[in-house]
């Protein structure tokens, strides 16, 4: 029995019901689609304190951006400032 993918309100919503459902239930309620990959990025992990975090993510809600755009932001600015002194 095929079932239909529902529609989403958020990434929580789809997690919770990915969580608890097959997606071989829901294969001919998809279509072949083609994507293209670039993998000219790189995903690094580093510390800051919980003080500092709130911070940041006052100031990014401040701005409508994720707090992960915003460091991914601050860090492209000041890494175009310190290359352009040398």
């Amino acid at each position: 029995m095929t079932k239909r993918i529902p529609d989403f309100k958020s990434l929580e919503e789809a997690a919770e019901y990915w969580d608890t459902h097959s997606f071989a239930d829901h294969i001919e309620d998809t279509e072949p689609v083609e994507i293209e990959v670039s993998l000219t990025r790189r995903r690094i992990i580093f510390e800051i304190d919980n003080d500092m975090l709130e911070k940041l993510k006052k100031i990014a809600h401040k701005k409508k951006k994720g707090y992960d755009k915003r460091i991914s932001s601050w860090i492209r600015e000041k890494i175009i400032q310190e290359a352009s002194k040398n």
